[in-house]
């Protein structure tokens, strides 16, 4: 009978099909053929009571709505055979097939007005597989993504509990019209990413716990999956609370096709490695030929305690059309351990960042490993072997920067902790409200400039006595302009080097000392 709980209209309740619920019994065949009957009378719910539902790959189809009530479990069969690799299109996909198989837990294809909703949970059950890879187990392999949907069309998860992926948790590839509202992700394997837009159009994540043992949500453009280029685009993240010890939001690092016109807005991230990231990299025996280009995306009231906040890097090796361009960061409360990075290559600058309204505490020990210098290329991933970016913000082959009303505190910072701001190979470079005392190493200038053209430094104040505020460094700077900065309280406001050109500088109605 059905439950009386049960929707009534066009619904199937997968019991009826001979699923038994006793999560030791394997239902896959049940909630199939609950689904293919859906699907035949065109289309309504298929509908999971209370119960476990032990199973392998299970196939979505269009106008379907699975429907867990509160009590049902989804269970991932801990049988590797039982997931079916015959429609995956990643067959040649990068990961490694030893370990990996290229198969779902629920999975749809070329499917139109399909979503999963109620209450209940999706549990991926990939403790039993990463338990066997700790044992070394021989021929040990997990299956990948735990809901798949690949170039579908409206397309909705809702308020369900996901667990325990043994891969990407949700990844929309190709697909249209995306909603996934109201969801709690928990994780805790490696590659166990949250939500995963790759090559979608108009997606929009609200309202959504994910806890992960990868990013939390990171937008990708792997279209060479398609064989054809297709950008992942008009994509809008809200009032999400994120945690994880990678990534919080990454954009790029896998794929060539386009990312824009990204907006993320209320997100709170803690215990992250990175809050947000964007990487522009090039590696042709991962299917990047060139990096995608990254642009028009804003990120607005952000709170985040995190080891880095932002970290924006195309690669030494990327190539055009590879960028990152009109990025813009405002209201944002940042609790860090180290620097954050904005760096272009030498042959590709990144081009107009907008950061506004930052308040950076910095915490924490720093070593002085690039005190003198950051190295070129920097590392992809943030060089997590030493303690990092000495400085709050440092950019790197940037063109078009504002950097609008933004505090650094060094209250918890201690050791080789250097300026607020460097900046190097920058052109256009406007900042504008900074307020910031003496980093920790008691010698560095707040601001340190070096072959930066065309740069403004305007209304900044030293919020404590500092030694100096502005140092110019090298013989490609030029065109600099102070004005109306409170620099009362240094001891020497400004400071260039003896291979600054002598009129590189232009300093008018400043407070000095």
């Amino acid at each position: 009978m059905h439950n009386p709980a049960a929707p009534q209209c066009h619904a199937f309740n997968i019991r009826e099909f001979g699923a038994v619920g006793d999560g030791r019994t394997k239902d896959t065949a049940a909630i199939q053929g609950a689904i293919d009957a859906c699907a035949e009378s065109g289309g309504g719910v298929v509908y999971c009571s209370p119960g476990t539902y032990l199973t392998g790959t299970i196939f979505l189809k269009s106008e379907i709505d699975l429907h867990l009530e509160t009590g049902a479990t989804i269970l991932g069969s801990p049988d590797i055979a039982d997931y079916d690799t015959s429609r995956s299109i990643e067959r040649e996909f990068r990961w490694d097939q030893r370990t990996v198989v290229l198969a779902h837990l629920i999975y749809a294809v070329n499917a139109d007005h399909i979503s999963i909703s109620g209450r209940g949970t999706i549990d991926g059950n990939g403790r039993t597989f990463f338990d066997a890879f700790r044992r070394g187990e021989k021929n040990a392999k997990r299956p990948w993504n735990m809901l798949a949907f690949v170039d579908c069309r409206d397309v909705s998860v809702s308020d369900v509990n996901l667990v325990d992926s043994p891969g990407f948790t949700v990844w929309p590839h190709a697909c249209q019209r995306v909603k996934v509202h109201g969801v709690s992700i928990r994780n805790n394997g490696p590659n166990t990413d949250g939500i995963n837009p790759d090559c979608c159009d108009g997606v929009v994540i609200s309202d959504c716990y994910i806890s992960t043992g990868d990013d939390c949500i990171a937008i990708k453009s792997h279209a060479a999956l398609l064989g054809k280029t297709r950008p992942c685009q008009n994509v809008t993240v809200t009032n999400c609370t994120l945690t994880t010890h990678k990534c919080g939001v990454r954009l790029g690092y896998e794929g060539d096709a386009p990312i824009r016109n990204c907006t993320f807005s209320n997100l709170v991230m803690v215990n992250t490695r990175t809050g947000i990231n964007m990487l522009v990299p090039r590696n042709p025996d991962y299917g990047i030929e060139h990096g995608p280009t990254i642009e028009n995306i804003s990120f607005d009231n952000i709170v985040m305690d995190t080891r880095l906040a932002v970290f924006l890097n195309i690669a030494d090796d990327a190539r055009c059309p590879g960028a990152i361009r009109n990025i813009s960061i405002s209201n944002v409360e940042a609790t860090t351990e180290r620097g954050c990075y904005i760096g272009g290559s030498h042959d590709i600058p990144i081009e107009g960042v907008r950061i506004s309204n930052m308040n950076l505490k910095v915490r924490g020990p720093m070593d002085d490993v690039f005190a003198e210098q950051v190295p070129y290329p920097y590392a992809v991933f943030g060089r997590f072997d030493v303690k990092g970016i000495p400085h709050a913000l440092f950019c790197r082959d940037v063109r078009d920067v504002r950097l609008h009303n933004i505090r650094v505190d060094w209250t918890g910072a201690q050791g080789s902790w250097c300026s607020a701001l460097r900046c190097e190979d920058a052109e256009d470079v406007d900042v504008d409200g900074l307020v910031v005392g003496q980093g920790p190493d008691g010698k560095s200038p707040v601001v340190s400039l070096k072959n930066v053209r065309s740069a403004s430094v305007r209304a900044c104040r030293a919020a404590e006595p500092t030694r100096t505020f502005l140092q110019l460094l090298g013989d490609r700077t030029a065109n600099i302009t102070a004005v109306a900065n409170d620099l009362a309280r240094n001891v020497n406001a400004f400071e260039s080097a003896d291979e600054v050109p002598k009129d590189a500088l232009h300093q008018i109605a400043n407070a000095l000392p």
